[in-house]
């Protein structure tokens, strides 16, 4: 288990070293910087407690590159990037204070506007995939290991990456929508329901993220655990 984790991580950041500077300038300054400390730091820590640092570093530049990615539709980010002007590293810090703040006046102002963010933008761009490509995603996974096999690499890097593949799963998507369907006519009675459950709303953003998660898939989990049990057979 320890060494396909050490290879993984060693893939991982060999692929971190061949993303583009200027479209990632954070990943790889979180990159050199535990690369140097950790140099630094090996000299003196005990030998057992290396490959925790290792783990370390690996932790913070995958943490990064995550966060460096979902920046990329902050326009700001996208408009300090292009003009070159600004440092990558400040244009880093302006996207996730201007997201941050976004995020914080939708909360405090708009939280239906945010809920609905939430709940539509990511699961219609999933949707969308599994009705394009659902089909030959179930045809790759007829295929023999051998045929994969030359792709599983690209795989590995690219799920280091956080470059996972769309869920094409279409039974998570369309359970999915009907449990957003659902929350969305409860909504008619929300102002009863705030006056017992005042956190109904974050409850809500809560749920809607549970169901739609790929680590969750909770659209499909809830099919299978309570609403297949109940069709006729």
């Amino acid at each position: 288990m320890t060494d396909n984790y050490d290879l993984n991580s060693r893939a991982f950041l060999a692929a971190v070293g061949r993303l583009p500077r200027e479209t990632y300038p954070a990943t790889h300054f979180v990159n050199a910087l535990y690369g140097k400390a950790s140099r630094s730091i090996q000299s003196w820590l005990p030998v057992h407690l290396h490959p925790l640092l290792a783990r370390l570093r690996v932790f913070c530049v995958r943490q990064t590159l995550v966060l460096e990615r979902r920046l990329h539709i902050n326009p700001t980010f996208k408009l300090l990037l292009g003009t070159r002007i600004v440092p990558p590293a400040l244009a880093f810090i302006a996207a996730a204070a201007s997201t941050i703040y976004a995020l914080r006046y939708l909360y405090s102002h708009s939280l239906d506007l945010l809920t609905n963010l939430i709940g539509v933008a990511h699961p219609a761009y999933q949707s969308i995939m599994a009705i394009e490509y659902g089909d030959c995603a179930q045809r790759n996974a007829d295929l023999s290991e051998d045929d994969v096999g030359s792709n599983k690499g690209a795989r590995l890097v690219n799920r280091a990456l956080g470059l996972e593949e769309p869920n094409l799963d279409k039974k998570q998507w369309l359970m999915y929508w009907a449990i957003y369907g659902l929350l969305t006519t409860a909504d008619h009675w929300a102002g009863s329901i705030l006056r017992f459950f005042p956190m109904y709303r974050v409850a809500k953003i809560g749920v809607l993220i549970w169901a739609q998660h790929r680590k969750y898939n909770g659209a499909a989990w809830l099919y299978d655990t309570v609403v297949r049990p109940l069709l006729p057979p």
